[in-house]
Protein backbone atom coordinates (compact mmCIF):
# COMPACT_ATOMS: atom_id res chain seq x y z
CA UNK A 1 0.00 0.00 0.00
CA UNK A 2 0.81 3.31 -1.00
CA UNK A 3 -0.87 5.63 1.93
CA UNK A 4 -1.99 4.62 5.20
CA UNK A 5 -5.17 6.92 5.15
CA UNK A 6 -7.11 8.92 2.55
CA UNK A 7 -8.23 12.17 3.61
CA UNK A 8 -11.76 12.85 2.28
CA UNK A 9 -12.64 16.23 2.79
CA UNK A 10 -15.08 19.23 1.57
CA UNK A 11 -12.65 21.83 -0.18
CA UNK A 12 -14.08 24.15 2.34
CA UNK A 13 -12.23 22.12 5.29
CA UNK A 14 -8.97 21.96 3.29
CA UNK A 15 -7.10 24.34 5.14
CA UNK A 16 -8.13 21.97 8.51
CA UNK A 17 -7.51 18.69 6.79
CA UNK A 18 -3.97 19.77 5.33
CA UNK A 19 -2.72 20.68 8.76
CA UNK A 20 -3.70 17.52 10.96
CA UNK A 21 -2.16 15.89 7.22
CA UNK A 22 0.99 17.46 8.09
CA UNK A 23 0.65 16.30 11.77
CA UNK A 24 -0.35 12.77 10.62
CA UNK A 25 2.85 12.88 8.75
CA UNK A 26 5.14 13.81 11.12
CA UNK A 27 4.46 10.92 13.16
CA UNK A 28 5.25 8.69 9.75
CA UNK A 29 1.53 7.72 8.78
CA UNK A 30 1.77 8.22 5.21
CA UNK A 31 -1.08 10.32 3.75
CA UNK A 32 -3.20 11.07 0.25
CA UNK A 33 -4.11 14.44 0.28
CA UNK A 34 -5.65 15.72 -3.08
CA UNK A 35 -3.72 18.98 -3.23
CA UNK A 36 -0.58 17.24 -2.58
CA UNK A 37 -0.45 14.54 -5.05
CA UNK A 38 -3.17 15.31 -8.18
CA UNK A 39 -0.99 16.23 -10.75
CA UNK A 40 -2.43 19.32 -12.46
CA UNK A 41 -3.80 18.09 -15.81
CA UNK A 42 -4.27 14.65 -15.51
CA UNK A 43 -8.03 13.24 -14.92
CA UNK A 44 -8.36 13.91 -10.86
CA UNK A 45 -11.48 11.10 -10.80
CA UNK A 46 -9.42 8.30 -11.75
CA UNK A 47 -6.55 9.17 -9.73
CA UNK A 48 -8.25 10.15 -6.55
CA UNK A 49 -9.86 6.18 -7.24
CA UNK A 50 -6.88 4.66 -7.39
CA UNK A 51 -5.01 6.53 -4.88
CA UNK A 52 -8.24 4.94 -2.58
CA UNK A 53 -7.21 1.54 -3.83
CA UNK A 54 -3.68 2.07 -2.71
CA UNK A 55 -4.77 3.03 0.83
CA UNK A 56 -4.96 1.48 4.26
CA UNK A 57 -7.89 3.49 5.55
CA UNK A 58 -10.01 6.35 4.70
CA UNK A 59 -10.47 9.54 7.01
CA UNK A 60 -13.60 11.51 6.24
CA UNK A 61 -13.49 14.46 7.72
CA UNK A 62 -16.98 16.34 8.72
CA UNK A 63 -16.52 20.18 8.95
CA UNK A 64 -18.75 22.97 9.56
CA UNK A 65 -19.84 22.78 6.29
CA UNK A 66 -21.24 19.27 6.32
CA UNK A 67 -20.21 17.01 3.08
CA UNK A 68 -19.43 18.09 0.18
CA UNK A 69 -21.35 16.31 -3.09
CA UNK A 70 -17.98 14.85 -4.34
CA UNK A 71 -16.53 14.00 -1.13
CA UNK A 72 -19.96 11.92 0.13
CA UNK A 73 -19.14 9.82 -3.09
CA UNK A 74 -15.67 9.11 -2.24
CA UNK A 75 -17.05 8.15 1.59
CA UNK A 76 -19.31 5.82 -0.15
CA UNK A 77 -16.90 4.31 -2.03
CA UNK A 78 -14.39 4.25 1.16
CA UNK A 79 -17.78 1.61 2.94
CA UNK A 80 -18.15 -0.14 -0.02
CA UNK A 81 -14.13 -1.09 -0.36
CA UNK A 82 -14.22 -2.02 3.72
CA UNK A 83 -17.65 -4.00 3.55
CA UNK A 84 -16.10 -5.79 0.41
CA UNK A 85 -13.15 -6.71 2.11
CA UNK A 86 -13.19 -10.51 4.43
CA UNK A 87 -10.42 -9.39 6.03
CA UNK A 88 -11.86 -6.54 7.19
CA UNK A 89 -8.31 -4.59 6.74
CA UNK A 90 -9.49 -1.51 5.24
CA UNK A 91 -10.94 1.16 8.07
CA UNK A 92 -13.38 3.93 7.62
CA UNK A 93 -12.73 6.42 10.31
CA UNK A 94 -15.16 9.53 10.21
CA UNK A 95 -13.79 12.67 12.31
CA UNK A 96 -15.96 15.51 13.21
CA UNK A 97 -13.85 19.18 12.96
CA UNK A 98 -13.57 22.05 15.32
CA UNK A 99 -17.23 24.32 14.73
CA UNK A 100 -19.07 21.18 12.88
CA UNK A 101 -21.42 18.43 14.37
CA UNK A 102 -22.32 15.67 12.28
CA UNK A 103 -24.51 14.86 9.80
CA UNK A 104 -28.31 13.54 10.81
CA UNK A 105 -27.81 9.71 11.38
CA UNK A 106 -31.24 8.81 8.82
CA UNK A 107 -28.32 10.64 6.43
CA UNK A 108 -25.53 8.50 7.39
CA UNK A 109 -25.06 4.90 6.06
CA UNK A 110 -25.28 2.33 8.60
CA UNK A 111 -21.92 1.07 8.32
CA UNK A 112 -20.72 5.03 9.26
CA UNK A 113 -23.01 5.76 12.03
CA UNK A 114 -22.45 2.65 13.73
CA UNK A 115 -18.82 3.15 13.86
CA UNK A 116 -16.75 4.76 16.47
CA UNK A 117 -16.22 8.70 15.33
CA UNK A 118 -12.90 10.80 16.54
CA UNK A 119 -14.18 14.18 17.19
CA UNK A 120 -11.93 17.53 17.86
CA UNK A 121 -12.94 20.12 20.54
CA UNK A 122 -15.14 22.59 19.58
CA UNK A 123 -12.68 25.83 18.70
CA UNK A 124 -9.12 24.17 18.13
CA UNK A 125 -7.35 21.32 16.13
CA UNK A 126 -4.47 20.76 18.89
CA UNK A 127 -6.67 18.49 21.20
CA UNK A 128 -3.98 15.66 21.88
CA UNK A 129 -6.69 12.91 22.47
CA UNK A 130 -8.42 13.10 19.44
CA UNK A 131 -5.23 13.68 17.69
CA UNK A 132 -4.48 10.22 19.06
CA UNK A 133 -7.48 8.44 18.60
CA UNK A 134 -7.07 9.27 14.52
CA UNK A 135 -3.91 8.18 14.56
CA UNK A 136 -4.94 4.69 16.25
CA UNK A 137 -7.85 4.40 14.12
CA UNK A 138 -5.15 4.95 10.95
CA UNK A 139 -3.11 1.95 12.64
CA UNK A 140 -6.06 -0.17 13.45
CA UNK A 141 -5.07 -0.39 17.02
CA UNK A 142 -6.66 -0.03 20.37
CA UNK A 143 -6.57 3.58 22.25
CA UNK A 144 -5.39 2.11 25.20
CA UNK A 145 -6.64 3.47 28.73
CA UNK A 146 -6.30 7.50 29.38
CA UNK A 147 -3.09 8.49 30.42
CA UNK A 148 -2.66 8.01 34.22
CA UNK A 149 -5.71 5.19 34.27
CA UNK A 150 -4.81 2.16 36.46
CA UNK A 151 -5.01 -1.32 35.51
CA UNK A 152 -7.66 -3.06 37.97
CA UNK A 153 -5.09 -6.06 38.64
CA UNK A 154 -6.87 -9.05 39.82
CA UNK A 155 -10.84 -7.53 39.47
CA UNK A 156 -13.87 -9.15 37.49
CA UNK A 157 -14.33 -6.82 34.89
CA UNK A 158 -17.71 -8.94 33.32
CA UNK A 159 -21.15 -8.58 34.86
CA UNK A 160 -22.70 -12.01 34.16
CA UNK A 161 -26.54 -10.79 34.03
CA UNK A 162 -26.21 -7.97 36.11
CA UNK A 163 -26.72 -4.39 35.08
CA UNK A 164 -23.31 -2.15 34.24
CA UNK A 165 -24.13 0.82 36.02
CA UNK A 166 -22.57 4.25 36.50
CA UNK A 167 -19.46 2.92 38.88
CA UNK A 168 -18.91 0.29 36.26
CA UNK A 169 -18.31 2.82 33.18
CA UNK A 170 -14.41 1.83 33.09
CA UNK A 171 -15.09 -1.64 32.16
CA UNK A 172 -17.93 -0.70 29.65
CA UNK A 173 -16.70 -1.33 26.38
CA UNK A 174 -18.58 -1.52 23.10
CA UNK A 175 -20.96 0.97 22.74
CA UNK A 176 -18.94 4.10 21.94
CA UNK A 177 -20.86 4.92 19.00
CA UNK A 178 -24.06 4.62 20.09
CA UNK A 179 -23.00 6.83 23.24
CA UNK A 180 -22.11 9.50 20.96
CA UNK A 181 -25.39 9.24 19.26
CA UNK A 182 -27.17 9.62 22.79
CA UNK A 183 -25.44 12.64 23.47
CA UNK A 184 -25.38 13.85 19.74
CA UNK A 185 -30.16 13.64 20.69
CA UNK A 186 -29.45 15.51 23.81
CA UNK A 187 -27.96 18.67 22.16
CA UNK A 188 -30.55 19.14 19.54
CA UNK A 189 -31.06 22.74 20.08
CA UNK A 190 -29.35 22.77 23.28
CA UNK A 191 -29.85 25.91 24.94
CA UNK A 192 -32.99 26.79 22.67
CA UNK A 193 -35.67 27.23 24.58
CA UNK A 194 -38.13 26.46 21.63
CA UNK A 195 -36.67 23.91 20.23
CA UNK A 196 -34.43 21.55 23.01
CA UNK A 197 -34.47 18.09 23.17
CA UNK A 198 -35.15 17.08 26.76
CA UNK A 199 -37.20 13.56 26.35
CA UNK A 200 -35.00 10.60 25.02
CA UNK A 201 -36.30 6.84 24.80
CA UNK A 202 -33.78 4.68 24.42
CA UNK A 203 -35.62 1.00 23.25
CA UNK A 204 -34.30 -2.00 22.04
CA UNK A 205 -35.21 -5.82 22.78
CA UNK A 206 -34.35 -7.35 25.91
CA UNK A 207 -31.45 -8.00 26.39
CA UNK A 208 -29.83 -5.61 24.02
CA UNK A 209 -27.61 -3.77 26.96
CA UNK A 210 -30.14 -0.61 26.75
CA UNK A 211 -29.80 -0.08 30.56
CA UNK A 212 -26.02 -0.78 30.68
CA UNK A 213 -25.73 2.06 27.93
CA UNK A 214 -27.54 4.41 29.33
CA UNK A 215 -25.93 3.78 33.82
CA UNK A 216 -22.15 3.05 32.22
CA UNK A 217 -22.07 4.91 28.81
CA UNK A 218 -24.47 8.28 28.66
CA UNK A 219 -24.69 9.10 32.42
CA UNK A 220 -20.85 8.93 32.91
CA UNK A 221 -20.25 11.20 29.45
CA UNK A 222 -22.23 13.80 31.10
CA UNK A 223 -20.90 13.56 34.46
CA UNK A 224 -17.27 13.45 32.89
CA UNK A 225 -18.07 15.97 30.54
CA UNK A 226 -17.11 14.22 27.36
CA UNK A 227 -17.34 10.31 25.87
CA UNK A 228 -14.32 8.21 25.19
CA UNK A 229 -14.58 10.01 21.58
CA UNK A 230 -14.57 13.52 23.62
CA UNK A 231 -18.12 14.45 22.74
CA UNK A 232 -19.17 16.16 25.79
CA UNK A 233 -22.31 18.74 26.30
CA UNK A 234 -21.00 21.82 27.50
CA UNK A 235 -21.22 22.41 31.47
CA UNK A 236 -23.17 18.73 32.34
CA UNK A 237 -20.15 18.06 34.49
CA UNK A 238 -22.48 20.16 36.88
CA UNK A 239 -25.98 18.12 35.99
CA UNK A 240 -27.84 16.60 38.69
CA UNK A 241 -28.24 12.70 38.01
CA UNK A 242 -31.62 10.38 39.64
CA UNK A 243 -31.37 7.14 38.27
CA UNK A 244 -34.44 5.38 39.25
CA UNK A 245 -36.64 2.15 38.68
CA UNK A 246 -40.22 2.19 38.67
CA UNK A 247 -41.20 -0.30 40.43
CA UNK A 248 -45.02 -1.28 41.32
CA UNK A 249 -45.44 2.17 43.42
CA UNK A 250 -43.31 5.18 40.86
CA UNK A 251 -44.40 7.63 42.44
CA UNK A 252 -43.01 6.48 45.93
CA UNK A 253 -39.81 5.35 43.56
CA UNK A 254 -39.60 9.03 41.93
CA UNK A 255 -39.83 10.81 45.41
CA UNK A 256 -37.46 8.71 47.23
CA UNK A 257 -34.83 9.40 44.07
CA UNK A 258 -35.23 12.87 44.46
CA UNK A 259 -35.11 13.04 47.97
CA UNK A 260 -32.01 11.08 48.14
CA UNK A 261 -30.26 13.61 45.67
CA UNK A 262 -28.26 16.49 48.29
CA UNK A 263 -29.79 19.38 45.41
CA UNK A 264 -33.61 18.19 45.88
CA UNK A 265 -33.98 17.08 49.38
CA UNK A 266 -34.55 20.72 50.31
CA UNK A 267 -37.45 20.70 48.05
CA UNK A 268 -38.90 17.16 48.91
CA UNK A 269 -38.78 17.44 52.42
CA UNK A 270 -40.97 14.53 52.83
CA UNK A 271 -41.08 11.42 50.38
CA UNK A 272 -44.65 10.35 51.10
CA UNK A 273 -46.11 13.92 51.21
CA UNK A 274 -44.18 14.22 48.19
CA UNK A 275 -45.59 11.38 46.09
CA UNK A 276 -49.21 12.44 47.19
CA UNK A 277 -48.33 16.14 45.84
CA UNK A 278 -47.29 14.04 42.29
CA UNK A 279 -50.55 12.23 41.94
CA UNK A 280 -52.87 15.63 41.98
CA UNK A 281 -50.60 18.11 40.27
CA UNK A 282 -48.61 17.17 37.05
CA UNK A 283 -46.92 20.27 37.16
CA UNK A 284 -45.34 19.27 41.02
CA UNK A 285 -42.04 17.38 39.11
CA UNK A 286 -41.39 20.50 36.76
CA UNK A 287 -41.86 23.02 40.08
CA UNK A 288 -39.29 20.88 42.06
CA UNK A 289 -36.64 20.62 39.72
CA UNK A 290 -36.78 24.45 38.87
CA UNK A 291 -36.57 24.98 42.93
CA UNK A 292 -33.41 22.34 43.34
CA UNK A 293 -31.77 24.06 40.52
CA UNK A 294 -32.80 27.77 41.76
CA UNK A 295 -29.40 29.82 41.49
CA UNK A 296 -27.20 28.07 38.54
CA UNK A 297 -26.88 28.51 35.54
CA UNK A 298 -29.66 28.96 33.36
CA UNK A 299 -28.13 25.91 31.11
CA UNK A 300 -28.01 23.33 33.97
CA UNK A 301 -30.45 20.28 34.15
CA UNK A 302 -31.74 17.90 36.23
CA UNK A 303 -31.18 14.76 35.01
CA UNK A 304 -34.02 11.84 36.02
CA UNK A 305 -32.93 8.41 34.20
CA UNK A 306 -36.04 5.99 34.78
CA UNK A 307 -35.08 2.35 33.95
CA UNK A 308 -37.26 -0.22 32.25
CA UNK A 309 -39.73 1.92 32.18
CA UNK A 310 -42.20 -1.25 31.53
CA UNK A 311 -42.50 -1.78 34.94
CA UNK A 312 -45.78 0.35 35.12
CA UNK A 313 -47.02 -2.29 33.03
CA UNK A 314 -45.60 -5.52 34.27
CA UNK A 315 -45.29 -4.42 38.21
CA UNK A 316 -48.72 -3.01 37.87
CA UNK A 317 -50.40 -6.22 36.49
CA UNK A 318 -49.49 -8.29 39.64
CA UNK A 319 -51.18 -5.39 41.13
CA UNK A 320 -54.20 -5.33 39.40
CA UNK A 321 -54.19 -8.97 39.94
CA UNK A 322 -54.13 -8.88 43.99
CA UNK A 323 -57.02 -5.81 43.68
CA UNK A 324 -59.14 -8.45 41.57
CA UNK A 325 -62.22 -6.58 40.87
CA UNK A 326 -62.46 -3.88 43.56
CA UNK A 327 -63.08 -0.74 41.18
CA UNK A 328 -61.90 1.69 43.03
CA UNK A 329 -59.33 0.73 44.23
CA UNK A 330 -58.18 0.00 40.62
CA UNK A 331 -59.12 3.36 39.51
CA UNK A 332 -56.89 5.21 42.04
CA UNK A 333 -54.15 2.27 40.96
CA UNK A 334 -54.60 3.62 37.34
CA UNK A 335 -54.27 7.30 38.64
CA UNK A 336 -51.11 6.54 39.58
CA UNK A 337 -49.77 5.35 37.03
CA UNK A 338 -51.28 8.20 34.58
CA UNK A 339 -49.66 10.61 37.41
CA UNK A 340 -46.17 9.19 36.83
CA UNK A 341 -45.93 9.67 32.84
CA UNK A 342 -47.73 12.75 33.26
CA UNK A 343 -44.90 14.30 35.55
CA UNK A 344 -42.75 13.08 33.70
CA UNK A 345 -43.46 14.56 30.02
CA UNK A 346 -44.60 18.10 31.71
CA UNK A 347 -41.51 17.94 33.35
CA UNK A 348 -39.24 17.53 29.92
CA UNK A 349 -41.73 19.32 27.62
CA UNK A 350 -42.64 22.85 29.12
CA UNK A 351 -41.01 25.66 28.10
CA UNK A 352 -38.17 26.67 29.92
CA UNK A 353 -38.42 23.42 32.22
CA UNK A 354 -35.05 22.36 33.34
CA UNK A 355 -35.45 18.33 34.06
CA UNK A 356 -34.05 15.97 30.83
CA UNK A 357 -36.40 12.92 30.84
CA UNK A 358 -34.30 9.48 29.47
CA UNK A 359 -36.01 6.43 29.82
CA UNK A 360 -35.00 2.67 29.18
CA UNK A 361 -37.68 0.12 27.63
CA UNK A 362 -37.98 -2.82 26.19
CA UNK A 363 -39.50 -2.99 22.63
CA UNK A 364 -41.67 -5.10 23.38
CA UNK A 365 -44.18 -2.86 25.05
CA UNK A 366 -44.61 -0.17 22.11
CA UNK A 367 -48.10 -1.63 22.41
CA UNK A 368 -48.76 -0.38 25.74
CA UNK A 369 -47.57 2.72 25.28
CA UNK A 370 -49.94 3.71 22.79
CA UNK A 371 -52.80 3.83 25.13
CA UNK A 372 -51.53 7.15 26.30
CA UNK A 373 -51.37 9.81 23.82
CA UNK A 374 -48.57 12.04 25.64
CA UNK A 375 -46.48 9.25 26.11
CA UNK A 376 -46.89 7.82 22.25
CA UNK A 377 -46.26 11.49 20.74
CA UNK A 378 -42.99 11.73 23.33
CA UNK A 379 -42.00 8.32 22.24
CA UNK A 380 -42.83 9.17 18.60
CA UNK A 381 -40.65 12.41 18.53
CA UNK A 382 -37.69 11.41 21.16
CA UNK A 383 -36.39 8.07 21.13
CA UNK A 384 -33.15 5.80 19.91
CA UNK A 385 -33.70 2.52 18.76
CA UNK A 386 -30.78 0.39 20.03
CA UNK A 387 -29.23 -1.79 16.90
CA UNK A 388 -27.43 -4.88 17.36
CA UNK A 389 -23.24 -5.31 18.64
CA UNK A 390 -21.17 -5.09 15.81
CA UNK A 391 -18.51 -7.06 15.47
CA UNK A 392 -16.37 -4.61 16.37
CA UNK A 393 -17.68 -3.93 19.43
CA UNK A 394 -18.53 -7.39 20.62
CA UNK A 395 -14.41 -7.52 20.20
CA UNK A 396 -13.91 -4.62 22.30
CA UNK A 397 -16.45 -5.43 25.00
CA UNK A 398 -14.30 -8.90 25.67
CA UNK A 399 -10.87 -7.80 24.87
CA UNK A 400 -10.65 -4.22 26.03
CA UNK A 401 -12.25 -5.51 30.14
CA UNK A 402 -9.66 -8.00 30.30
CA UNK A 403 -6.55 -5.98 29.07
CA UNK A 404 -7.56 -3.61 31.94
CA UNK A 405 -7.47 -6.17 34.10
CA UNK A 406 -4.27 -8.16 33.17
CA UNK A 407 -5.84 -10.73 31.76
CA UNK A 408 -4.69 -13.01 28.37
CA UNK A 409 -7.74 -14.26 26.84
CA UNK A 410 -5.61 -17.58 24.88
CA UNK A 411 -5.30 -17.79 21.16
CA UNK A 412 -8.67 -18.22 19.43
CA UNK A 413 -11.13 -17.80 22.48
CA UNK A 414 -12.09 -14.12 21.05
CA UNK A 415 -12.33 -15.07 17.59
CA UNK A 416 -14.91 -19.12 18.90
CA UNK A 417 -16.73 -16.07 21.22
CA UNK A 418 -17.26 -13.83 18.35
CA UNK A 419 -18.38 -17.05 15.94
CA UNK A 420 -20.62 -18.38 18.33
CA UNK A 421 -22.47 -14.80 19.14
CA UNK A 422 -23.00 -14.73 15.18
CA UNK A 423 -25.26 -17.72 15.41
CA UNK A 424 -27.48 -16.26 19.06
CA UNK A 425 -30.76 -14.27 18.40
CA UNK A 426 -30.58 -10.47 19.12
CA UNK A 427 -30.61 -10.10 22.95
CA UNK A 428 -27.81 -13.13 23.49
CA UNK A 429 -25.83 -9.86 25.24
CA UNK A 430 -25.91 -11.44 29.11
CA UNK A 431 -25.24 -14.57 27.31
CA UNK A 432 -22.43 -13.32 26.46
CA UNK A 433 -21.03 -11.26 29.71
CA UNK A 434 -22.35 -14.55 31.90
CA UNK A 435 -20.07 -16.41 29.70
CA UNK A 436 -17.29 -14.18 30.43
CA UNK A 437 -17.70 -13.95 34.17
CA UNK A 438 -17.57 -17.79 34.12
CA UNK A 439 -14.63 -17.42 31.88
CA UNK A 440 -12.94 -15.31 34.85
CA UNK A 441 -14.12 -17.61 37.50
CA UNK A 442 -12.48 -20.91 35.88
CA UNK A 443 -9.67 -18.61 34.68
CA UNK A 444 -5.97 -20.35 34.61
CA UNK A 445 -3.86 -17.60 36.33
CA UNK A 446 -4.23 -14.05 34.33
CA UNK A 447 -5.62 -16.70 30.93
CA UNK A 448 -9.00 -16.99 30.03
CA UNK A 449 -8.65 -20.62 28.12
CA UNK A 450 -10.34 -22.25 25.46
CA UNK A 451 -10.88 -25.31 27.22
CA UNK A 452 -12.71 -23.95 30.20
CA UNK A 453 -14.93 -22.26 27.48
CA UNK A 454 -15.86 -26.15 25.69
CA UNK A 455 -16.05 -27.30 28.74
CA UNK A 456 -19.25 -25.01 30.12
CA UNK A 457 -21.12 -25.23 26.98
CA UNK A 458 -20.25 -21.91 24.62
CA UNK A 459 -22.59 -19.43 24.71
CA UNK A 460 -25.57 -21.39 24.36
CA UNK A 461 -25.04 -23.61 27.12
CA UNK A 462 -23.11 -21.83 29.54
CA UNK A 463 -26.25 -20.29 31.49
CA UNK A 464 -28.30 -22.98 31.51
CA UNK A 465 -25.61 -25.15 33.08
CA UNK A 466 -24.18 -22.72 35.07
CA UNK A 467 -28.36 -22.73 36.88
CA UNK A 468 -27.63 -26.86 36.69
CA UNK A 469 -25.18 -26.62 38.64
CA UNK A 470 -26.48 -24.31 41.47
CA UNK A 471 -30.15 -26.18 41.40
CA UNK A 472 -28.10 -29.64 41.61
CA UNK A 473 -25.07 -29.07 43.24
CA UNK A 474 -25.44 -26.26 45.59
CA UNK A 475 -29.43 -27.17 46.41
CA UNK A 476 -28.93 -30.47 48.93
CA UNK A 477 -32.05 -31.89 49.02
CA UNK A 478 -35.98 -31.98 47.67
CA UNK A 479 -37.53 -29.22 50.06
CA UNK A 480 -34.38 -26.09 48.76
CA UNK A 481 -35.22 -27.48 44.99
CA UNK A 482 -38.77 -26.88 45.43
CA UNK A 483 -38.26 -24.06 47.29
CA UNK A 484 -36.18 -22.70 44.39
CA UNK A 485 -38.86 -23.64 41.76
CA UNK A 486 -41.91 -21.71 43.85
CA UNK A 487 -39.23 -18.70 44.13
CA UNK A 488 -38.19 -18.36 40.31
CA UNK A 489 -42.15 -18.64 39.55
CA UNK A 490 -42.68 -16.01 41.88
CA UNK A 491 -40.59 -13.74 40.41
CA UNK A 492 -41.55 -14.17 36.93
CA UNK A 493 -44.64 -12.37 35.45
CA UNK A 494 -45.71 -13.58 32.47
CA UNK A 495 -46.02 -11.99 29.51
CA UNK A 496 -49.62 -10.69 27.96
CA UNK A 497 -48.70 -9.69 24.04
CA UNK A 498 -44.55 -9.89 25.56
CA UNK A 499 -41.78 -11.84 26.56
CA UNK A 500 -42.18 -13.02 30.04
CA UNK A 501 -40.60 -10.38 32.76
CA UNK A 502 -38.77 -10.60 35.84
CA UNK A 503 -40.75 -9.38 38.67
CA UNK A 504 -39.64 -7.44 42.34
CA UNK A 505 -41.05 -8.68 45.51
CA UNK A 506 -40.19 -8.15 49.04
CA UNK A 507 -37.82 -10.85 50.76
CA UNK A 508 -40.77 -11.63 53.65
CA UNK A 509 -43.23 -12.15 50.77
CA UNK A 510 -41.13 -15.11 49.75
CA UNK A 511 -41.50 -16.59 53.29
CA UNK A 512 -39.43 -16.09 55.78
CA UNK A 513 -37.93 -19.67 56.98
CA UNK A 514 -34.60 -20.33 57.43
CA UNK A 515 -34.63 -23.01 54.59
CA UNK A 516 -35.84 -19.83 52.28
CA UNK A 517 -32.99 -17.56 53.28
CA UNK A 518 -30.69 -20.40 52.48
CA UNK A 519 -32.02 -20.80 49.11
CA UNK A 520 -32.41 -16.92 48.50
CA UNK A 521 -28.48 -16.90 49.42
CA UNK A 522 -27.22 -19.98 47.40
CA UNK A 523 -29.04 -18.23 44.40
CA UNK A 524 -27.46 -14.67 44.97
CA UNK A 525 -24.29 -16.37 45.54
CA UNK A 526 -24.83 -17.33 41.65
CA UNK A 527 -25.44 -14.46 40.47
CA UNK A 528 -28.89 -15.82 39.58
CA UNK A 529 -30.74 -13.46 41.55
CA UNK A 530 -30.56 -9.98 43.20
CA UNK A 531 -31.12 -9.27 46.71
CA UNK A 532 -31.45 -6.46 48.05
CA UNK A 533 -31.27 -4.43 51.25
CA UNK A 534 -32.85 -1.68 53.58
CA UNK A 535 -35.96 -1.82 55.83
CA UNK A 536 -38.28 -3.56 53.00
CA UNK A 537 -35.04 -5.64 51.06
CA UNK A 538 -36.07 -7.04 47.61
CA UNK A 539 -35.75 -9.63 45.64
CA UNK A 540 -35.58 -10.38 41.46
CA UNK A 541 -34.17 -12.57 38.89
CA UNK A 542 -30.65 -10.87 37.60
CA UNK A 543 -32.21 -10.85 34.44
CA UNK A 544 -34.76 -11.72 32.07
CA UNK A 545 -32.07 -14.06 29.97
CA UNK A 546 -32.31 -16.67 32.37
CA UNK A 547 -36.45 -17.02 32.25
CA UNK A 548 -35.49 -17.43 28.56
CA UNK A 549 -32.30 -19.76 29.12
CA UNK A 550 -32.87 -22.05 32.28
CA UNK A 551 -35.14 -24.98 31.04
Amino acid sequence: MKYQAFLSHNSADKPAAEALARRLEQDGITTFLDKWHLIPGDPWQTALEQALNDSESCVVFIGPSGLGPWQNEEMRAAISQRVSDPAHAFRVVPVVLPGAQREQRSKLPAFLSAGTWVEFSRDSLDDEDALHRLKCGIRRIPPGPAPGEAIYEGQCPYRGLRVFDVDDARFFFGRDAEVDWLLERLMVGFGNVTNESRFLGVVGASGSGKSSLVRAGLIPALQTGRSRSGKGIPGSTAWQVVILRPGSEPLKALADALWGNPAARSAVSDPLAFSDQLLTDQRRLHATIGTALHGSPEDHRFVIVVDQFEEIFTQFEARFAEIGDDDGKRQRLEAERQAFIANLLYAAAVRGGRALVIITMRADFYGKCSRYTNLCHALSDGQDLIPPFQEDGLRAAIEQPAHLCGLEPEAGLVEMLLQDMRKQPAGALPLLQQTLFLLWQQRGGRRLTVRAYRDMGRIEGALEAHANHIFERELRNDEQREICRRVMLTLTTPGEGTEDTRRRVTRSQLGESEAVEGVLQQLANGRLITLGEGDLPQVEIAHEALIRGWG
